[in-house]
């Protein structure tokens, strides 16, 4: 490994470090210049602006060539869930089973990924890091989709559901709740005693209902 190399893996290394540990906005390029032992203004020879560098670092932990990282662990999850449900309603549920067993057993990971989610979506950058992650997100949207399309064909998901604008919904909601379990998680146990997976099980049950079809 060169010495350009070294750098760069330096750099991706500390800031990885920091993005797991902050949230985003607490994270500032001289922190991450210190961390990795170099200077500031080395620092933006290899990434132009600190969202620039962010992406990297998810692209980092979403790139399916490297070993451990998180939409690979996110996928494997789907794929071995998927695989053992029995038609399009429990293919779908399982996805949702699938995001909140990556939450718990990757927490690392899924910090990353809930900041990831929690930043504005703009359609219109040239970032060719920020393309790509959007790319990778809508493959998740798209698979999701097409659950929700076979449930409805093989008569196990209501015929009045909307494929696109419930996987939307599914999508949000599933993030979403997710999120808010995990940083609220003390005033949700005060306020009814529930347990945070006890609140998740409740969502993919009453979820799994809104989408059954009735003879």
């Amino acid at each position: 490994m060169n010495n350009k190399e070294d750098k760069y893996k330096k750099i991706i290394e500390a800031a990885e470090k920091l993005f797991f540990e902050n949230n985003y906005e607490e994270v500032s390029m001289s922190k991450i210049a210190k961390n990795a032992g170099i200077a500031k203004g080395t620092l933006y020879l290899y990434f132009s602006s600190k969202k620039d560098l962010y992406f990297s670092v998810v692209l980092k932990a979403l790139d399916i060539s490297v070993v451990l990282k998180a939409l690979d662990i996110i996928e494997d999850i789907i794929k071995n869930n998927v695989s053992k449900a029995k038609n399009g309603l429990e293919k779908v549920v399982s996805m949702g089973k699938a995001y909140i067993e990556f939450s718990n057993n990757y927490p690392d990971y899924y910090s990353l990924i809930a900041n990831y989610e929690g930043q504005k979506a703009k359609l219109s950058t040239e970032d060719p890091l920020v393309k790509l992650s959007y790319s990778k997100s809508e493959q998740l949207f798209d698979h999701l989709k097409k659950l929700i399309q076979l449930g409805i064909k093989d008569k196990s998901i209501r015929e009045d559901i909307d494929p696109e604008k419930f996987a939307m919904v599914l999508w949000s909601q599933t993030t979403g709740l997710v999120q808010q379990v995990k940083l609220r998680e003390v005033l949700f146990k005060n306020w009814s005693g529930a347990k945070p997976l006890d609140i998740l099980n409740y969502y993919i049950e009453i979820t799994q209902k809104t989408l059954q079809k009735t003879n």
